[in-house]
């Protein structure tokens, strides 16, 4: 224990000595746009220009193993593989840092980091009230990979319709069903970087929105509206009323088969009238509002026409002031840590650029590029700015940064788990989580012709099926127990009639689900999405250590991801990266460790690979910390290995995991 401490005591005090080493080459060369980094560079005259007015200078350039791991965990969300670290490294290549960009944003982990944070933007949740959310949140990672313009994402989520599996954006007020005014707010936070909640009950006390503003622009969207999407689910209770007379576990499940289909965006010509409690001079309580924009060109809405398509129309538009200003800034921050313009989603009538003329330019440019984020990042990635050594800033001092170095902060909850993640299985990012059926009831769609009395017997074939497999299944566990512990008796005849019935109970089991899922009306426990579970690069791990983005959005309460300050998705970017005991003790102790100490880890495998001691602790710093280890820690570490490398592997990768140097983003 005395030299683990040691050895913590030496990684901390070289938490910025990381020596960089190149040598060898990586073979191909990717084409990287030069129009891409002619932006890049008039970015870094902009911020240099800025500098020499502040009387600052730049951070130097950060090393090779630095760049490498910052560029991994903020454009795919976790740390190169000691593969990736080792190729990298040993390029010789001259423009390998803009070849690795360019790669890194059209790869799958790509598709997962974009999908996380527009997941906290958008607080999007697996779970919805009466259905699941899958299709949207499909539809957001799709988008990503698609590269769809960021004015055309905006737009179809604001003119999504119709039921969720139909149209996934239609997720977007489905999230925030029955709650138009509350979603108008977020709407316009996200979007136009303006909290109007305060306004929702009265003038806004710190800007120059009214009440009466509030709502004139709520009336665009007022009208939408998420249930009463059939009628299929009134017929039902017309039919039957509150149950009476019938198995009441057989109405429960027939109301949640039918329930999914009450929940259908479609826009309504509603009007929205003001609190009956409006207490100023310039209109009446309880009077009707006509729509009416903040700024910018007004959307006017002629007879007949859609409100919610001009809204959208007004909202995306280049000619609005704070569209393309808003989302250029949001993006700087995601790259830069720290927006142009703070904070990112309260512009105010005093808000000020930090830097007028570099807030200029990344508009058009990103106007320039027809909103194409993808291509606008790989500009911000491409900067001098933002490939500098890292400094520590306090928060009081953001609003005064003048990004003379990259802000030092904590990976994500998401970043810890999938970088975890990547120590422990291959080809992670290729690694699909499962897809859940939209309902646990089976596919809704197929009841829009049926009648009640249909519906009622499908429930009651339903419920016959789940009691028959739940016997079966208690058969089943019971049977391999016996099926152990023959086994462990040598009672091989006994086994062999275990062996017998269980596949017999198994059998029936695997018949009884097919029935079911062929129907459509039970969902299907299939794997769908997932690979192939005969898959030689999966077979061995379990089937929850899949990355963030795959598995339930947001994690259950007491997850790894909730633990470490993974948004509830309550509120827009509810993440928080503050340090706490739990997560110190899951770290220390937590299960995580124990599958990286298993010999099937991806870790374990490469340190098995190696020739000697020496090779062994390269790998390990390679693979945890992106470098190799100083000359101290070598003398300090290589001991630990010496006769039983096995057990110095576990001490020295339970060390390395703890460091602070792990969890930052230098």
């Amino acid at each position: 224990m005395l030299k683990e401490i040691q050895f913590l005591h030496g990684v901390l005090l070289f938490l910025f000595g990381m020596a960089a080493a190149v040598s060898g080459s990586n073979g191909s060369v990717l084409s990287v746009n030069p129009r891409i980094l002619d932006s890049s560079s008039e970015i870094d005259r902009l911020i240099n220009l800025n500098l020499e007015a502040n009387e600052k200078k730049p951070e130097r350039a950060a090393t090779d193993p630095v760049f490498l791991r910052r560029v991994y965990l903020d454009i795919i969300g976790r740390i190169p593989t000691f593969d990736e670290v080792s190729s990298f490294l040993d390029s010789k290549q001259p423009e390998k840092r803009s070849e690795l960009i360019h790669q890194l944003l059209n790869s799958e982990g790509y598709v997962s980091r974009q999908f996380n944070y527009w997941a906290d933007l958008l607080r999007a949740k697996t779970r919805l009230r009466g259905l699941t959310a899958n299709e949207y949140l499909g539809w957001m990672k799709e988008s990503v990979r698609d590269n769809k313009p960021y004015d055309v994402f905006v737009r179809e989520l604001l003119t999504a319709e119709g039921y969720i599996w139909d149209d996934g954006a239609a997720g977007y007020y489905l999230r925030d069903s029955g709650m138009p005014l509350d979603n108008l707010a977020n709407t316009v936070q996200i979007f136009l970087g303006t909290q109007l909640v305060c306004a929702q009950c009265h003038d806004h006390p710190y800007d120059d929105w009214s009440q009466k503003q509030y709502y004139e622009l709520a009336a665009f969207t007022y009208g939408i509206k998420t249930r009463g999407g059939s009628s299929l689910q009134s017929k039902f209770r017309k039919t039957y009323k509150k149950g009476k007379g019938l198995d009441p576990e057989v109405f429960r499940t027939a109301r949640n088969m039918i329930r999914p289909l009450n929940y259908r965006v479609h826009e309504t010509r509603q009007k929205l009238k003001l609190p009956k409690d409006y207490q100023y001079d310039d209109a009446k309580p309880n009077s009707v509002i006509l729509p009416k924009t903040l700024f910018g060109h007004e959307a006017n809405v002629g007879r007949g026409e859609s409100r919610r398509e001009q809204f959208a129309d007004w909202l995306v538009s280049s000619e609005n002031p704070r569209f393309t200003t808003v989302i250029a800034n949001r993006t700087w921050k995601k790259v830069m840590g720290v927006g142009v313009i703070e904070p990112v989603d309260d512009f105010q009538e005093d808000a000020r650029s930090s830097n007028p003329e570099l807030t200029a330019y990344l508009d058009q440019t990103l106007r320039n590029l027809d909103y194409d984020l993808k291509a606008f990042q790989e500009i911000l990635y491409n900067t001098q700015t933002y490939q500098r050594r890292s400094l520590i800033t306090e928060q009081t001092e953001i609003k005064k940064h003048a990004f003379s170095g990259q802000i030092l902060e904590r990976m994500s909850a998401e970043q810890i788990w999938d970088s975890f993640l990547t120590l422990g299985v291959p080809d992670l990012d290729n690694r699909k989580g499962q897809v859940q059926n939209r309902n646990r009831y089976g596919d809704p769609r197929l009841l829009l012709d049926k009648e009640p009395e249909e519906i009622l017997k499908i429930a009651e074939t339903t419920l016959e099926q789940r009691k028959e497999l739940l016997k079966l299944q208690k058969q089943s566990s019971s049977l391999r127990k016996k099926l152990r512990s023959a086994y462990k008796s040598k009672k091989r005849n006994k086994a062999k009639q275990y062996q017998v019935q269980l596949n017999v109970v198994n059998q029936r089991i695997k018949n009884i689900r097919n029935r079911a899922y062929s129907s459509g009306m039970v969902a299907s426990r299939s794997k769908k999405g997932t690979p192939d579970p005969m898959d030689a690069r999966w077979r061995v791990y379990p089937r929850t250590m899949v990355r963030a983005s795959e598995i339930e959005s947001p994690a259950r309460p007491g997850h790894f991801l909730r633990q470490f300050g993974q948004s509830d998705r309550e509120t827009i970017e509810n993440a928080n990266d503050e340090a706490t005991v739990p997560q110190i003790l899951s770290l220390l102790n937590g299960p995580m460790y124990e599958q990286l100490a298993k010999s099937n880890s991806t870790l374990h495998r490469a340190t098995a690979a190696a020739s000697n001691d020496l090779e062994r602790l390269n790998v390990m710093y390679l693979s945890i910390l992106g470098r190799y280890p100083t000359l101290q820690e070598r003398d300090l570490l290589l001991p630990e290995l010496k006769g039983n490398w096995r057990k110095g592997f576990a001490d020295i990768t339970w060390a390395l995991l703890n460091t602070e140097e792990f969890l930052f983003i230098l």
